[in-house]
């Protein structure tokens, strides 16, 4: 008896992903990632090298300013070494549930590449597949690009606007659990911020 209802539940579980599964296959498409955008010349270069701890600062800020992403998730932090380990806590009714997923960084051409590695929700896995069609639907910037394929979320540094300021990724070292970045700025661009603090 026990038998056949675990069996049912299980069906309908199944329906319920596959039905779930294929209407997000029926939404729109990401759009095509825009080309590469040159340094704009004359832009001063800064190299800056981050670790976990700034990022979950910027985090936590970022969550803060931003009340729609706050309906969503409770808690954003990363965390650095040979791969990231990403912690979101997702607001799901009235609990938070855990959302992990873990990458595995390269850095190619300035832009940063997240090789996806595994997720789980509430501590059940999620297949990759699955989670790849998530995020092929989620309303990222035009500069960010969800490669099926690859099980990729690329970071197009490159093609992201360079103005105010632009961002090329140098390198990652999980012996140190450091990115390495080099900013371009403009002076014109420093100079009309600081006109504006006044």
């Amino acid at each position: 008896m026990w038998k056949r209802a675990f069996l049912g539940l299980l069906s309908i579980n199944l329906l319920i992903v596959a039905a779930i599964g294929l209407w997000l296959d029926l939404l729109p498409p990401q759009s095509a990632p825009p080309p590469g955008r040159p340094v704009p010349a004359g832009a001063a270069a800064v190299q800056v090298a981050v670790g976990d701890d700034a990022i979950n600062a910027y985090l936590e800020y970022a969550l803060a300013q931003q009340p729609d992403m706050r309906k969503v998730l409770s808690y954003a932090r990363v965390h650095f070494a040979s791969n990231w380990d990403v912690s979101l806590g997702v607001k799901l009714a009235d609990r938070v549930v855990p959302f992990d997923l873990t990458f595995s960084p390269r850095i190619a051409g300035g832009d940063l590449v997240l090789q996806v590695q595994g997720a789980e929700m509430g501590h059940v896995p999620i297949p990759t597949s699955l989670l790849m069609v998530i995020f092929r639907h989620l309303p990222w910037p035009d500069w960010i690009r969800v490669d099926d394929p690859g099980s990729q979320l690329v970071l197009r540094f490159s093609a992201r606007p360079q103005r105010p300021y632009g961002v090329r990724m140098v390198s990652y070292s999980a012996a140190d659990k450091r990115l390495t970045a080099n900013i371009y700025i403009l002076p014109k661009s420093i100079a009309s911020m600081a006109h504006s603090a006044r």
